[in-house]
């Protein structure tokens, strides 16, 4: 069941900033090349996490599954360290492949947090 919600967090987050990337590219195809929208559009989407999951300790994915990321030693919302950490941990490239064969990531695993679902 966990692998299954990580997997539609990570759908809809996908989704979303897909939908943001149309709109960026619209927006700015007067001012930026094509090409180049990766440089803005990267970094952004790492900080979509980064600060969805440090305020709130959710992403809009996690809103609409009702999950939420927490200390695995507390439950309670993780620090900025914590957070920074998951985000970075998230560069990893074989990251990608826990939603659909781990039931914890190693973006979590690393930074100590973990998915729980209220």
């Amino acid at each position: 069941m966990k692998k299954r919600v990580r997997l539609y967090n990570f759908l809809i987050d996908s989704a979303l900033f897909f939908v943001v990337v149309i709109i960026f590219s619209i927006l700015l195809k007067d001012y930026v090349e094509q090409e180049n929208l990766k440089y803005i559009m990267i970094p952004l989407y790492y900080l979509y996490y980064f600060i969805m999951e440090w305020t709130t300790g959710q992403t809009v994915g996690k809103m609409i599954t009702k999950s939420k990321v927490v200390n695995n030693d507390t439950d309670e919302k993780p620090g900025f360290s914590r957070v920074l950490i998951r985000t970075l941990c998230r560069l990893i490239p074989v990251d990608f492949f826990t939603y659909l064969f781990i039931p914890m990531g190693i973006h979590d695993r690393v930074s100590k947090t973990e998915l729980k679902q209220f």
